[in-house]
């Protein structure tokens, strides 16, 4: 077991963007693909921790990610009830040695090498088929698989039913170690034996290349029978523990010069510092609750994360920088809207651009019939988008952000009359509930 530990600690570490040494663990982090737990997530070898410590420590640790995991290594026992009340799933592992000869032979004639480039079109379109999937896993999901082929001498191959690939595997090889991993059939194959011939192809050239070939498996997942029969035998388990990301942060909505999407903690501290570069006049207070006079990160970073699916704070993003924020809070019979930029860039219509984008979404997928805003004495840049996206005055009431009674202009919007000034896309909208 302790080869096998050695080679994944090899390719976690080479696979990754970088790497933190913690007292509890070791953080695997490649901010290239945020998105992929297996390339994101805190490894710890023997869990000498709490699981409110690890699970601190993976937070802390994956500002980049919208999801938390922690691997512990050895399936140190004790946790899961723990991690389940911090709202983590558990998923165990078994760590399989191929041990003695498989109980039969199959023909294999139909699997055959083949390079990862070819693989690409099918993993994607498996990737879209999943209930999570999309354009964007399915393309950091790849990337994920080309770091590990670069971190680490891996072999594809695949088996062929009339010319058509009909599923895959991959081998990696190093020092002796050889781990088969991402074993595939297309569900239209399946059932036909196909698992079992490549597999064992992949067997073969193992170990034919080295003296020890290990394989993991879902310890509550059929495949660890078909293993078994192959020769692999149980040498360990790990326990993988996944706070998973809600559906909110798969949103994306896009205008010709935007994106607007719920913020990782990461993007949240550099929203942060945009904030405290300026959004307006320190002389006039243009928001009814005044929080620019006092920022602190620590809680701006808890609000801006803290989305939920009747009240969404979208990260608005230009050239892939983040440069302010749109608001969107949903009630039974309409919904508000809130914003605000950074001084550098106010003044270039992106204001009106970001409105559209939200509202685009609220009387789409949210389905909303009116949407209500608004602007107060001394901030004309805010009422002057909503006129420019056809907004009328409804009334007025009486604000004191700063203890001076200052006036609100109320504005209202219905569905009917809104017509976006730029095309819109929105994507990744999921069920909420």
């Amino acid at each position: 077991m302790s080869r096998i530990a050695d080679f994944r600690r090899r390719v976690q570490r080479a696979a990754a963007d970088r790497t933190i040494d913690l007292p509890t663990g070791t953080a695997i982090v490649t901010d290239s693909i945020p998105d992929v737990y297996d390339a994101n997530y805190l490894s710890v070898e023997t869990a000498s921790a709490a699981a409110g410590d690890l699970a601190a420590d993976a937070e802390a640790a994956l500002e980049t990610s919208h999801h938390c995991r922690v691997i512990v290594e050895d399936g140190s026992p004790g946790l899961a009830e723990d991690f389940a009340q911090l709202g983590f799933d558990r998923v165990t592992h078994l760590v399989l040695a191929h041990t003695c000869a498989p109980d039969r032979r199959v023909d294999a004639n139909a699997v055959r090498p083949i390079d990862l480039d070819d693989l690409i079109a099918l993993r994607t379109e498996a990737t879209l088929r999943e209930p999570w999937g999309d354009a964007d896993i399915a393309a950091q999901l790849n990337a994920a698989k080309r770091l590990v082929a670069t971190a680490v001498p891996t072999r594809f191959f695949a088996a062929e039913v009339d010319g058509a690939i009909a599923g895959w595997c991959e081998l990696r090889e190093q020092d002796g170690v050889a781990q088969i991993e991402d074993v595939e059939i297309l569900e239209v194959f399946r059932g036909r034996g196909l698992g079992r011939a490549i597999v064992q192809q992949a067997l073969d050239e193992g170990l034919r290349v080295g003296d020890l070939v290990y394989l993991e498996a879902l310890a509550d997942d059929w495949p660890r029978e078909l293993y078994a029969k192959l020769g692999f035998t149980v040498v360990g388990r790990r326990d993988v523990y996944t706070r998973l990301p809600g559906p909110l942060t798969r949103i994306r909505l896009r205008t010709p010069r935007l994106e607007l999407r719920v913020p990782t903690r990461a993007e949240a501290r550099r929203l942060f510092a945009v904030a405290e570069a300026g959004i307006h006049d320190p002389g006039v207070m243009p928001f009814e609750l005044p929080w620019t006079d006092s920022l602190d990160e620590h809680d701006f970073v808890a609000y801006s994360t803290a989305s939920t699916a009747d009240s969404i704070r979208f990260a608005v993003f230009h050239d892939g920088e983040p440069i302010g924020v749109q608001g969107l809070d949903i009630h039974p019979d309409w919904v508000t809207t809130g914003s605000w930029l950074g001084e550098a860039y106010q003044g270039r219509g992106l204001g009106t651009e970001m409105r559209a984008a939200v509202l685009t979404y609220a009387f789409g997928a949210r389905e909303a019939t009116v949407a209500r805003s608004g602007g107060i004495e001394g901030n004309p840049q805010s009422l002057g988008v909503s006129r420019k996206l056809g907004y009328e005055v409804v009334g007025t009431h009486v604000v004191s952000p700063r203890g001076e009674p200052l006036e609100h202009t109320d504005v209202e919007l219905r569905r009917d009359r809104f017509r976006s000034p730029v095309p819109v896309s929105v994507d990744g909208v999921r069920p909420l509930a």
